[in-house]
């Protein structure tokens, strides 16, 4: 399908005004079909008894999103895992070669985020249904402090490598390799710490083709800025992470190639607080960067947790908390892209 050339920008709400009081952490995914699939955590608030894990559909062209669907919530998370759930968090969507559409999410048993677990629910018809949760064994100490936030990348072999990260004490980047096999079944999974130092996480993996990848990494240190980290390898092997000079303030960032060759970055433009969510664009993988459309800045509110996804006629999808009162998404093409962002450098590696 050949690009748009006239710009094409529109905003919508993917979670109804006061559905829950408080939503975080969407994830948006392009499903075979073509629909987009989002999920998200919604409650009182983050960390409340009462969060559920929600999802909605889009198809392009439509004017709006589905009605959200209660997919899990505590109570039924505890009788499908059969045992205590104290609160639901992260979770990802994400489609296999054998037509099952994977959900991998948190749960709380006991204390903060790094007292969580990894679960996983399978859906054989698109997200329509989904089948009961099983626990992810991930870590020899009591199973706890594995959590998700990221886009799986995909192996030509059908493993499917999740980012996901370890929050007890160290805090530190992981890849979680899944087999899956037809029927929503895994065949077998295997977790591989990636070669980062600590404080670092949410990572973000893009492939660049060649069997290279992109790392971005979320830094909670006081240094306060976005680090990035190579492979020549699919992965295998990583360069030691490099300070870039993009902000983060502690938050999760999103990354995806387009189809184009660039990389899009959405990030909290900010050495503190989250109130300024913007766009950046490399055209070299990730070495350099130039700045992008401001997408959301008010003081003293909240823009966070962006996911980028491009669907297939070229058209870029962002969905992001906004305020912690509803999730939004902002659709748009590469002709819009190139108008609203400026020529010069923003940030060298």
């Amino acid at each position: 399908m050949a690009p748009e050339t006239l710009p094409y920008h529109r905003e919508r709400w993917l979670s109804p005004a006061g559905y829950t009081r408080s939503v975080h952490c969407s994830m948006v995914s392009l499903l075979p079909g073509g629909d987009l699939i989002a999920a998200w955590y919604g409650g009182q608030r983050e960390g409340s008894g009462d969060v559920a894990v929600f999802t909605a559909r889009w198809t392009p062209g439509g004017e709006s999103w589905s009605q959200p669907q209660r997919v899990i919530d505590r109570e039924q998370a505890q009788v499908e895992l059969d045992r205590p759930v104290k609160k639901l968090g992260n979770t990802v969507v994400f489609p296999d070669r054998h037509g099952t559409l994977w959900m991998v999410y948190v749960s709380v048993m006991v204390g903060g985020w790094s007292g969580c677990s990894l679960n996983v629910k399978a859906s054989l018809d698109n997200g329509q249904t989904w089948g009961e949760s099983r626990r992810l064994s991930l870590n020899p100490y009591m199973n706890l402090s594995s959590l998700v936030r990221s886009r799986p990348v995909y192996a030509s072999d059908g493993r499917i490598g999740l980012p996901i990260y370890h929050e007890m004490a160290l805090k530190y980047p992981q890849v979680l390799w899944l087999e899956p096999e037809p029927r929503g079944r895994l065949r077998d999974y295997e977790l591989r710490r990636l070669p980062a130092e600590s404080e670092l996480l949410q990572p973000v993996l893009v492939p660049l083709g060649q069997d290279r990848m992109l790392m971005l990494l979320r830094d909670g240190r006081p240094e306060r800025t976005l680090r990035v980290a190579f492979s020549r390898d699919n992965g295998w092997t990583w360069s030691p992470t490099a300070q870039t000079s993009l902000p983060n303030p502690d938050a999760a960032v999103d990354a995806v190639r387009l189809r184009d060759g660039r990389i899009l970055l959405a990030y909290n433009d900010a050495s503190s607080g989250r109130d300024s969510l913007r766009l950046a664009v490399s055209t070299d993988a990730g070495s350099t960067w130039q700045p992008g459309p401001v997408l959301e800045h008010e003081p003293k509110r909240e823009f966070s947790y962006p996911s980028i996804v491009e669907d297939a006629r070229g058209r870029i999808h962002v969905t992001y908390t906004w305020r912690r009162e509803r999730i939004k998404h902002i659709e748009f093409n590469a002709a819009w892209l190139d108008q609203a962002t400026r020529p010069t450098a923003l940030v060298q590696r």
